[in-house]
This record gives structure tokens, sequence and C-alpha cells, in this order.
């Protein structure tokens, strides 16, 4: 049988070469950034790496609702945001982009919004880290939520305004904001302007793809991009879970094909796309069927929330989330990867779950974006909860209501700054705390964290050199034929 991904993988870097994209050009540090594909089910580089994409969601370009208080929604975002995220081994950002601020109104392309998604790229960029484009949206967008002294029905409570799509694009057709027990998915207001966008009613759904589209073609021709994110958790609307996931397969096919006209002369990006929000609260769902999702850079990303968030908090167990998100993975021949995963009790007493849920992002060669980088004071999770007068985080503590940083949550940073291979050659065998192991010719890029110089033993690995930067040890190598790097 032909080697389906091995040939697309060559292709490409062909295909970027010829484009005049620079497939493993070096950024300051030694940390290099190709244009990422698919090959073999995993994520790989055009130079025919492997690479691990591990990092954090950044919400701070993210329209948020105010909800009727003073705070800010978000902190600030500068180029110290990505040192600290380089300082503990980041190479990739999940950079959540809103549609309301991206189209203010029907048919407009905000440019100076897009002037600070690619401030934030080149920052990024500069610091050795990817960016994942996320079009990211919580209960549809800010203005589902409910009018401040308006009553509920019995049972039910006021919602508020969250964050994603513009007001204009917003019919609810009059159905209540209200929700039950706190929770934002289930007011009837969200339901009802999701189910409108699946349906494409007053085209709204045609203004979110041609709005994807532009996004595509402003970025098209940058290999730092990793890839795009097409929908943040969206709710399935009105439709029982197999209509409501078939619904969501033909907007991701409609999204990909107009993504991928935008791309045309210029070497393709990822296509990230998830089940519906349901995941991220039960660790299943019904999944869009595969005869939508047939782009060869599909990635299929889940939110694995498992013993964090999750309904039924013990089920499933972290160990059987991965395992149920790689099955629905291998329908569409796709690399998992998990655009969002955290926890939010105590940093101490979370760290223990943290470290077994990494075990398995080693253990089965995976990445993810850890929520979330910063939450503001007046964040509408903070908001929700009634606490914009308490400390927010997760990873990056800030007092409310002044906004004074706290520094990182230790035990959140110590098991997020793991070591592990960023981009190796072929095929990676085996990942763990302890090191790793592959097969194939090329450059190695490893980070190991802390300030003393790791102890390392190799196999065919030559040219072994570690670089201390700030916050751990940059490794680079050339590896050949069968290699491996273990710490003793």
């Amino acid at each position: 049988m032909l080697n389906r991904g091995r040939i697309l993988a060559v292709a490409t870097a062909l295909v970027c070469t010829a484009l005049g994209a620079q497939p493993a050009a070096a950024e300051p540090g030694g940390w290099t950034l190709p244009q990422l594909t698919v090959s073999n089910g995993a994520i790989t580089d055009v130079t025919g790496r492997t690479v691990l994409l591990r990092g954090a969601n950044v919400n701070q370009l993210n329209d948020y609702a105010q909800n009727d208080q003073p705070l800010p929604t978000v902190a600030p975002l500068d180029r110290t945001d990505f040192e600290q995220m380089a300082a503990l081994g980041f190479n990739v950002v999940r950079l959540n982009l809103a549609w309301s601020a991206l189209e203010p109104t029907p048919g407009a392309f905000d440019q100076a919004y897009l002037a600070r998604i690619h401030t934030a790229v080149d920052d990024a960029k500069a610091n050795g880290i990817y960016t994942v484009l996320d079009m990211h949206q919580d209960a549809w967008g800010k203005a589902v939520g409910s009018p401040q002294g308006q009553g509920c029905p019995i049972f039910m409570k006021p919602g508020i305004g969250w964050d994603g799509a513009p007001a204009w694009a917003t019919l609810t057709d009059g159905w209540t904001t209200c929700n039950f027990g706190g929770v934002r998915e289930t007011a009837p207001a969200v339901a009802r302007a999701f189910q409108n966008f699946y349906d494409d009613t007053q085209g709204i759904q045609g203004h979110l793809v041609n709005t994807w589209a532009k996004l595509a073609a402003e970025f098209k021709d940058e290999p730092a991009i990793a890839g795009y994110d097409l929908l943040n958790e969206p709710n399935p609307g009105l439709r029982d879970p197999f209509s409501a996931a078939d619904q969501l397969g033909r907007y991701y096919q409609r999204v990909i094909a107009a993504i991928r006209q935008a791309e045309r002369g210029s070497a393709p990006h990822l296509a990230i796309f998830e089940p519906s929000a349901i995941w991220s609260a039960l660790g299943i769902d019904a999944t869009p069927p595969a005869h939508y999702i047939t782009d060869p850079l599909a990635v299929f990303s889940p939110h694995l929330y498992s013993e964090s968030i999750n309904v039924v908090n013990a089920f499933p167990s972290i160990e059987l989330g991965f395992k149920i998100g790689l099955d629905a993975a291998a329908k569409y021949r796709a690399p998992l990867w998990t655009g969002e995963w955290g926890w939010f009790g105590d940093p101490g007493s979370d760290a223990p779950k943290v470290d077994r849920f990494i075990d398995q992002l080693d253990a089965n060669r995976v990445g993810g974006t850890w929520w979330s980088w910063k939450q503001a004071c007046g964040d509408p999770h903070a908001v929700r909860d009634g606490n914009t007068g308490k400390p927010q985080g997760n990873l990056n503590r800030i007092a409310c209501p002044s906004g004074a940083s706290q520094g990182q949550a230790a035990g959140y940073a110590r098991p997020l700054s793991r070591a592990y291979p960023r981009a190796v050659p072929g095929a990676l065998s085996s990942v763990t705390a302890a090191g790793f192991s592959g097969t194939g010719t090329g450059r190695v890029e490893a980070w190991y964290p802390g300030a003393a110089r790791p102890n390392l033993q190799s196999a065919n690995v030559s040219d072994l050199t570690l670089t201390q930067v700030p916050g751990g040890w940059q490794l680079t190598g050339t590896a050949t034929g069968s290699y491996s790097i273990k710490q003793s």
C-alpha cells in the first residue's frame, strides 16, 4: 500500500520550496519553525520531522462582554508573555480570536484588530513559538446575556454575555437568555442562535466562512502559523446528537474549502476541527461524519477535561479520555491534538493529575494547550462565579481588582515545563519523562527545564549540543537511524 502520509509530507516540502516558503528557518535561540503538515496520523513538518505542539491558550486578544462591571475583561498582551512561555518550554500558543472583533459590522474586516494579531504572531515566532489561530466562542457571543434586572422563568437563572459572534449575527428569535443552574450552554437563546448559524439564516454562516477566508489569505505565507482552529466548542443547536454532528460537519467542509481557496499559491496550514461542546462536559460525543472531513491536513481536537470539569468528575478517566479521543481521530485518519485541557482548583492538589495527563501526552506522542495563560479580573468566568474581587489565574495569578501580577502557580508550571522532544526526524517510537526514541535522519530539537545541566545519554545522535536559555536548556543534534536520548 502507498504511504499516503509520507507522500503528502514530501509533496508539501516540494511545494513549499517551489513557492519560496522557508521550510526550516531558524528563530532566535536556535529553534526552527518549519511549516507544519500531517503524515502517518501525526503532526509533522515539511522537513519530515514529528512535531509535538505543547503550550497554552492566550485569551488576551479575545473580545469578551463587559457584563455591567468596570474591570478589564482581558490582560494586556506583549512580547514578555511569549518570553515567559518560551521559558517554560512552550512551542505553541492557541491564540483566541473573536469574530465580533474581526467583523464588527457585516462585511467588515477590522484592520486594527488584524494588526494586533500580526504582532502576537510575530512576537510568538521571535520566541520559537507557533501560533494556532482559534475562532473562539463561548455561549455564542457577547449579546446572549440577560439584561440587568430581567426576570427569568421558574428554575432558571439570568445568563451573562460571553464571546464569539457579533451582535448583528446573533439571531435568537426572542428566546430567553436565562439558563439552568448557571450553565451557559443551556440557555435557549444560545441554542437558537447556533441553529440559525447552522441553517445559514440571513447568510450568517457565510459571513464567518468569508471572514475565515480573509484571515487565511492574510497568513497564507507564514510558516509560524501552525493552523486554524475552525470553531471553539460549538453548541449542537436544536438537533439530536447525530443531526447536530452532521450540520457541524457541513460547516467544517464549507469553511475548509474556503480556506484552501484563500491559500491557493501557498502551502496549506493545518485545519483543526472540534466536536461539540458536549465533549468537554461528558468526555465523548457524536462526531461529524468522516465524509465531510477529507482534507489531508485535518487535525481532530477534542478538549480533554477528564477528571477536571467533566460533569461526571471521575468518568472518563484521564487515560480513558485519551483512548476515546484517539479512537475518534482514527476515524478521520487524523492526528489528535487537544486545544484545551487544564485544572482549576488548588495547584498543589491538582499537580498529580496534571502529571498523569502529561504522561498520556507522552505515551501517545501528542500535544495540546493548557487553559489558560492569564485570566483578567473582569473575565466572564470570574463574573459568572462572582469572583471579580478574588485572584484570577490559573497558570499566571492576577490580584483583583488591582490586576497586579502574583506570579506563576508552581504546582502547574512545574509539570507544564516538563522535558519533551519538540521536533525529531521520522517517527517517534516512545516518549517518557526520562527521554525519547525514534527512527529517522535529521535535526533533533528538545527542551529540558531547570538551571542544572541535564546529564544525557544518547545513541545515534551526533553534534549534540546543549544551550542554556531562560528557564532551561535547548538540545539540538543530528539523528541517524534508530536514535534515543535519555536522562541519566
